[in-house]
């Protein structure tokens, strides 16, 4: 009986703690790589980043974005979203000429959407970025 006790104390115990721990903070910046695999088309690849406003806390989230991009980039755009401790979940614009491999490319200002989630026990970040209201899905990575 008292070894079922002390098993018993020691599993609330380890479920409160789990309960009552903080979310991992999001950190300052991250950096990475998108693809891109347009149907019929060559794998595109390039380079993004991000940096944040803040403490990192779960919550709105600010900062910057630079996208280099095929036909459209940013250069440090603003950017806003949310950060629950898992999920980082943000907008910015995209532009023509900024930051891009082609200029005078065919390209509308447009917004994009970026969801990515930690990977669990990693620092690392993955998901995906949506352009012209999704006709144009990109693959992410990226780690602080």
């Amino acid at each position: 009986m008292h070894g079922r006790t002390i098993l018993l104390a020691t599993l609330l115990a380890a479920v409160v703690v789990s309960a009552h721990a903080q979310p991992a903070p999001l950190p300052g910046a991250l950096s990475g790589r998108w693809t891109a695999i347009p149907a019929g088309g060559r794998t595109l690849v390039d380079a993004w980043s991000v940096r944040f406003d803040g403490t990192g806390a779960p919550g709105p989230v600010t900062g910057k974005l630079t996208w280099r991009g095929v036909n459209c980039g940013a250069q440090d755009e603003p950017l806003k979203g949310t950060w629950d401790g898992v999920e980082l979940r943000f907008e910015s614009h995209i532009r023509a000429n900024t930051n891009t491999q082609n200029m005078n490319g065919n390209c509308a200002n447009t917004r994009g959407e970026w969801v990515l989630r930690r990977k669990p026990g990693s620092s690392t970040f993955e998901g995906e970025g949506l352009f012209n209201e999704g006709k144009i899905v990109v693959t992410l990575t990226a780690a602080p």
